[in-house]
């Protein structure tokens, strides 16, 4: 689509940040598909500073520094015409991970060991290729689906008093496995109306995990280090709504739904040697991590195009968390947010894009995965720096 001011601000000048965050459970982004509702052959590649800022007190009142450390995500996305009515894109993305580290004098950090291994710390990663054939019912409904290939790894380190007897557990894990995206959009671009409804699915991971497990060498549950056990994460909808007001102004909504209540990571060790001592739901063993309510993420915002070269938007942003109290690996309940992005058009093919976000969290008691609260997080926040530099042929 050629810029013609006759024609209203569309959703490639509202798309100008990646939408990368620090969300509920293990999110960092809301994986977005702007890219398929390109018009002509597109092509991107963003990348974003994510930066918060969690603190707080253990059991014993200690206080905890920042624990949350700073992280960075690529994305990149092309699409193409194959036909009139069909058309291509495929969207890499980082969907999931935690970087968390206890530091100083509390009840996360082991009194018995030496280094860094004295310390709780937790790294999560994620890769996520999504390939998605879009076909034109006619001129304003299209349908989409395709596979989503994603890479999941993990490597945990529990420490301290807070974790009793279980102080010195290892974990971790690395593992590829395939989903599927299907959804459907209406489009008026005479208009500026852009609607999307996108379904993703879970993606279970069935892997080999390394596990050490202090609980178990302590009752001498017999057990292997290495065991075959699987994770999955979660299936997620996401509406995108947009209208144009006037050929230069636009309102956009976008509302995400995650049902992190149904997650829940054991590992088998763990569950096994923790289910022989009667813990957990029904005797059944404990969970190494898992959450308690479902995630509700809305932004709404407008968009602004002030000149032929230049468009920004305005956004406010609100994530309902996954429920409290909240795990170690990421103690917050939610956030509010403000977001504020612009697009700068290089030339008739290229354009830049940078865009940032504040967030306040929300107060949540923290705790481990038989229930015990283990520490008070408040008065936090996070601020994410994004850009993107995209490509049109015209």
């Amino acid at each position: 689509m050629k810029f013609n001011k006759k024609k209203y601000l569309s959703i490639v000048i509202l798309s100008v940040f990646a939408g990368q965050t620090f969300a509920a459970g293990l999110e960092r982004s809301p994986q977005q598909i702007d890219a398929l509702f390109e018009s002509d052959t597109y092509a991107e590649v963003s990348y974003t500073h994510i930066s918060p800022d969690v603190q707080g007190t253990d059991f014993s009142g200690n206080h905890i520094s920042d624990l949350a450390e700073d992280f960075q995500t690529l994305g990149y996305a092309v699409k193409t015409d194959l036909s009139p009515s069909l058309r291509l894109a495929v969207i890499y993305d980082e969907p999931y991970g935690a970087k968390v580290k206890f530091e100083g004098d509390n009840n996360f950090i082991a009194k018995d060991i030496e280094g860094a291994d004295a310390h709780t710390r937790v790294e999560v990663t994620s890769k996520n290729l999504t390939t998605l054939l879009g076909y034109n019912l006619n001129k304003n409904f299209m349908i989409y689906g395709g596979p989503a290939l994603q890479e999941l790894k993990a490597d945990v380190h529990l420490r301290g008093l807070t974790y009793g007897l279980n102080s010195g557990f290892n974990n971790s894990f690395d593992d590829i496995a395939v989903g599927w995206v299907a959804g459907m959009s209406y489009a008026k671009p005479e208009l500026g109306i852009l609607a999307s409804l996108t379904y993703r699915s879970e993606i279970e991971h069935k892997t080999t995990i390394q596990e050490d497990v202090p609980v178990a060498d302590l009752i001498g549950f017999d057990y292997s280090h290495t065991n075959e056990g699987s994770i999955t994460t979660p299936e997620s909808v996401n509406l995108n709504l947009q209208t144009g007001l006037n050929p230069t102004t636009a309102l956009f909504a976008k509302v995400r739904w995650v049902p992190w209540g149904d997650f829940a990571y054991y590992p088998p060790v763990l569950r096994a040697s923790t289910a022989a001592l009667g813990k957990g739901k029904d005797g059944n063993g404990l969970p190494l991590l898992n959450y308690h309510d479902d995630q509700t993420a809305v932004e709404l915002g407008i968009g602004k195009r002030l000149s032929p070269k230049l468009a920004m938007s305005v956004s406010g942003l609100w994530d309902s968390g996954a429920g409290a109290p909240a795990p170690t690996l990421g103690p917050v309940e939610g956030y509010w947010g403000v977001g504020l992005a612009a697009k700068y058009n290089i030339n008739e093919n290229v354009a830049f894009s940078l865009g940032g976000r504040y967030m306040w969290f929300g107060d949540v008691k923290g705790e481990i995965s038989d229930g015990t609260i283990v520490g008070d997080f408040k008065d936090n926040n996070g601020y994410i720096v994004g850009m993107k530099l995209s490509y049109k042929s015209k």
